[in-house]
């Protein structure tokens, strides 16, 4: 998948870093913030079915080469508008393959319940 072309990431997806705020009782909450935007090509890997605490789910795996951008890393999570739905893409992977800052190639996971 390294080898799409520029052209062929279509895709827009919003980079979100997580960020720890302080409520006024001292309580943290981790929150997500966006700091960018990343074309992308995105390819659906696979779909599997889960039942945990919170009961069944639905979790699909993506693979994403997208334009290499200094904030993306296995914290992060990326926002996708497929077609007036916008999916949210928890980070599993991110590979600088050639180590050159060109691309990425990550894999993301969707959880839906």
């Amino acid at each position: 998948m390294s080898h799409v072309p520029r052209g062929m990431m279509r895709q827009m997806l919003t980079v979100q870093n997580p960020t720890v705020t302080v409520d006024d009782l001292g309580q943290a909450s981790e929150a997500f913030l966006s700091v960018g935007a990343m074309p992308g090509h995105i390819e659906q890997m696979e779909t599997t079915e889960t039942v945990d605490d919170g009961g069944p789910a639905v979790q699909t795996t993506y693979r994403i080469l997208g334009a290499w951008h200094p904030s993306v890393s296995t914290r992060s999570r990326l926002l996708w508008s497929d077609r007036g739905t916008v999916r949210t893409l928890n980070i599993r992977s991110c590979t600088d393959r050639d180590q050159r800052q060109r691309t990425l190639e990550i894999v993301a996971v969707e959880v839906t319940l």
